[in-house]
């Protein structure tokens, strides 16, 4: 009798099991309540394995978003998968590959390793409270080698590139090359650490909250000769030079 119960309950899990591992990932999204600004489109696929045309998350549009869950990882409370989105060759895009994972009783942190990010820069630039505007263009790319993050920092080791940076100049934009920084927890929030060699002779420290709309930075600059007169008429807007030629920046 008791062989017979156990099989019958064993049915049941397993009936379970496939009903959730096969549900059309459009029937889930229909019946949960998304976070405040978050949309998506077009879903298809299962809830393990699927895909939605579009995204929306606070007005920014993820193409192609992609997700590979796996079932073994709910078993210990932790909801894992496999996403990606946009197309790392459109420099328009938001991009992203890798493996996020989330606690089951605490969807509001997230963890992540091995993730590669790429964002437009006037698209994060449009989300940030600069004391001054910027039009600026090329692409952030973010790679993540260990986080952990919810509404606040609290491991983070990576790194950050802005690739082909231009700043638009009264004669076009101006191409300012290449500027890489290291990533960190800085308290609750992230630190970015920017050093030379770079066009503008850069070095900063950059603290900026998790959510963009706080941020404060504290360094140097010295641009290079090679760039156009009116990036150096405009440094000065910042503040004379020192005796080194370095002009200090804090915001």
């Amino acid at each position: 009798m008791k062989l017979r119960v156990g099989w019958i309950l064993g049915g049941i899990v397993a009936f379970i099991i496939f009903a959730i591992a096969y549900m059309p990932a459009t029937h889930l999204i229909g019946r949960v309540s998304l976070p405040k600004g978050v949309s998506v489109n077009n879903v298809s696929g299962t809830v393990w394995s699927g895909r939605a045309q579009q995204a929306i998350v606070n007005g920014l549009p993820i193409n192609n978003l992609r997700w590979e869950i796996s079932p073994l990882a709910l078993v210990t409370g932790t909801l894992s998968a496999d996403i990606s989105g946009g197309n790392l060759r459109n420099s328009d895009d938001i991009a992203f590959n890798g493996n996020v994972a989330t606690n089951l009783l605490s969807l509001d942190h997230l963890k992540a390793h091995d993730f590669i990010i790429y964002l437009p820069v006037d698209r994060v630039l449009a989300q940030v409270n600069l004391p001054l505007p910027v039009n600026a263009g090329g692409r952030f790319k973010v790679k993540l080698d260990d986080v952990s993050m919810g509404e606040t920092c609290r491991t983070l080791s990576g790194t950050g590139d802005w690739l082909n940076a231009t700043v638009a100049g009264t004669q076009g934009p101006i191409d300012f090359g290449t500027y890489s920084a290291t990533l960190r927890c800085e308290g609750d929030d992230i630190g970015i650490l920017v050093s030379e060699p770079n066009l503008l002779g850069l070095s900063m420290d950059a603290v900026v909250a998790p959510n963009l709309k706080r941020i404060s930075v504290e360094g140097k600059f010295k641009p290079d000769e090679s760039l156009p007169d009116e990036v150096h008429q405009a440094s000065r807007f910042f503040g004379q030079p020192n005796n080194d030629g370095y002009i200090a920046i804090k915001l």
